[in-house]
């Protein structure tokens, strides 16, 4: 269960800067929004990792596509750039991720 907390905090913040270098406004609400993609995401994909379907690369693709659709309706922007910004957090936390 710790392990998972603290997957979610670097997995927010990471995220977090990800999605506000993209968009340079209302560091905020992007916060908000981060925390609330990762909240539905993060538990999904672990559930699924764990209990469906042990692949990482599958696992991760679900969650890319899931969070561009969460961007998109939530900062009101179009999927080429929801899909830019989904694909760039989602490498970086993946990375990350792996290397720890």
């Amino acid at each position: 269960m710790y392990n998972l907390i603290i997957a979610l905090i670097l997995t927010l913040f990471i995220e977090f800067l990800v999605i506000w270098l993209f968009i340079r406004k209302e560091p905020l609400k992007l916060l908000f929004y981060s925390f609330l993609i990762n909240s539905i995401t993060l538990p999904l994909a672990t559930f699924t990792y764990i209990y469906l379907y042990p692949s990482f690369l599958l696992t991760e693709t679900a969650v890319f596509l899931a969070e561009t659709v969460l961007l998109k309706l939530l900062l009101e922007i179009d999927y080429p750039r929801a899909l830019s910004i989904s694909l760039a957090a989602n490498i970086i936390t993946a990375l990350f991720g792996y290397y720890i």
